[in-house]
């Protein structure tokens, strides 16, 4: 008789939603996690939900600043940073309320504190202060996540060299910054203390921004409106130590010889995975040659009972991944046969405008042997966007030449986020370019620049 029927390590997005899941399925359900005041994972408390309430006030922020432009006179707008992560803070208590009040407390779950180590497929260590113990479970879910990663030559000490969990609570703005990396974190950041007032410069190895995105033609369309803000670039450039110098500035050795310094730098270059002292290689749980946790489509590990999801496994660091494979494994657990698909799982960065993507481009497609047309507009050729004056950026949406089914959509412009699930629907239930030109948008909505790119592809648009 175990303790529990499964026991879930780690309370972020993919442990707490195979735990929920799990308890709606009628399972005695283990909550474990070693962080006080942890529950939501990264997410909540050092991620998605800090940082997007602090790009809020940055885009109030500059609004206000350019509020002229809408016939709006205000007085001299003054950011009060005391009073930005007091907002912050209290968003994020009153996610971590809700989850711990309102969906894990109602459910039976047990929470348990303590950092959890595998001693076998079914016995769990717990390790809490002083004090440790055994805990049984017919199942165990490994929901561990990740931390910012840190590279030895950055030399990070937490003040002048940063994380962006240190970022997040910065209460002085830097004169100047370097950001380390321009993917998701690293121009969200850029973006964040640009506004604020910071002197940014974005720094990134490969040759052009948001690299996942593989897109050209888009990066630069991206790279070349930040820059008109007031951000600086240097792509195609490898930083190879970061030291403080006397005088209390950072420098950055780049790999080429040449050298930047500044006064901050946030190193943005991704995350390294919690898979060190959970029991992993004792008892056998297989890992890649990236050190993520092997798993099949139902999130199996290679040892019978254990499974494991979120930013330990395959496919993009995101919280929406791992809250499908919580809902996946839970399913499976109970005794149903469903699988998790990695094909369609749009992602978005909150600059402004924003940035969204799902799918694949044209290039990779063509690298598939799959031939394209591909839909292009201008946010400027938008209604919408125009009484809006929001006229910056571009869409794209691919489809396949044979048939026109959709298989991706980037978008670069206001409300992107948003914009790209019409686009993830498409690629996931198998639609057409002419489903989606076909299909009556209301006016005057920024939507109807996704079945304006539709019919662009098809040569039918009024917009060219």
């Amino acid at each position: 008789m175990y303790d529990y029927d499964v026991l879930c390590i780690g309370a972020g997005s993919g442990g707490c939603a195979s735990a929920m899941r799990s308890a709606d399925l009628g399972k005695k359900v283990g909550l474990v996690e070693y962080r006080r005041n942890g529950t939501g994972g990264t997410c909540v408390t050092r991620g998605c939900i800090p940082t997007k309430v602090l790009l809020q006030s940055a885009r109030v922020y500059s609004e206000v600043l350019d509020a002229k432009k809408y016939g709006v006179v205000v007085p001299e707008a003054r950011l009060d940073l005391k009073a930005v992560h007091q907002k912050k803070s209290a968003a994020v208590a009153g996610l971590k309320f809700g989850l711990d009040n309102m969906l894990i407390k109602p459910r039976g779950i047990a929470r348990i504190s303590g950092k959890a180590k595998l001693i076998d497929n079914h016995s769990v260590e717990i390790t809490d202060g002083d004090k440790v113990s055994v805990i049984t479970a017919e199942n165990i879910i490994i929901a561990t996540g990740s931390e910012p990663a840190l590279v030895p030559a950055f030399n990070i000490d937490h003040k002048r060299i940063i994380t962006s969990d240190e970022a997040l609570n910065l209460m002085e703005i830097p004169k100047e910054m370097i950001v380390i990396g321009a993917g998701a974190l690293g121009l969200e950041f850029g973006f964040l203390f640009s506004t604020f007032g910071s002197k940014v410069t974005i720094v990134e190895m490969m040759p052009h921004v948001v690299p996942t995105m593989k897109d050209d033609e888009m990066a630069g369309v991206i790279s070349g409106y930040l820059e008109n803000t007031g951000i600086k670039f240097k792509c195609g450039s490898a930083i190879s130590k970061i030291s403080v110098t006397g005088n209390e500035r950072v420098l950055c050795e780049l790999e080429n010889g040449g050298k930047l310094e500044t006064d901050m730098v946030l190193v943005a270059i991704g995350r390294s995975l919690n898979t060190k002292g959970i029991g992993l290689e004792e008892v056998g749980v297989e890992l890649d040659q990236k050190g993520q946790v092997v798993v099949d489509d139902q999130l199996r590990t290679t040892v019978p009972n254990i499974f494991a999801v979120g930013d330990i496994t395959k496919g993009p660091q995101l919280s929406h991944k791992a809250q499908k494979q919580g809902l996946v494994v839970a399913e499976v657990i109970a005794g149903s046969d469903v699988r998790m698909s990695y094909d369609v799982i749009p992602s978005a960065i909150f600059i402004h405008p924003e940035i969204a993507m799902v799918g694949i481009t044209a290039d990779d497609a063509k690298d598939e042997g799959i031939e394209t047309i591909v839909g292009k507009m201008q946010f400027s050729s938008n209604e919408k966007a125009m009484a809006m004056q929001k006229t910056a950026g571009m869409i794209k949406v691919t489809a396949r030449a044979d048939n026109h089914k959709i298989i991706g959509g980037h978008i670069f412009g206001e409300d992107a986020s948003v914009l790209i699930e019409e686009i993830a629907i498409a690629i996931q239930k198998g639609l057409t370019l002419e489903d989606i030109a076909d299909s009556i948008h209301a006016h005057p909505t920024l939507s109807e620049i996704v079945m304006e790119t539709c019919k662009n592809a098809l040569g039918k648009a009024f917009h060219k």
